[in-house]
């Protein structure tokens, strides 16, 4: 289940700017993959670290991957 923060990211998903970094959690919703699957298969969506315990990832990334294309 995603945190109210979280859930408010996925919702307003299309409106954020590319340069955004969302959490991994958000991420995972949008992708509509595990976590896991996020880290450790998906090395072409780079992790930007968030803060000391928290990574995130750019949402132009992975618009990009949606679209089929690799990110950058």
């Amino acid at each position: 289940m995603l945190k109210k923060h979280n859930e408010a990211i996925v919702e307003r998903f299309d409106r954020l700017p590319d340069d955004a970094v969302i959490p991994d959690p958000a991420a995972v919703a949008v992708l509509c993959v595990s976590e896991r699957t996020l880290r450790y298969r998906m090395p072409n969506l780079p992790k930007i670290k968030i803060s000391t315990k928290r990574q995130g990832r750019r949402v132009g990334d992975i618009r990009a991957l949606v679209r089929g294309g690799a990110a950058a």
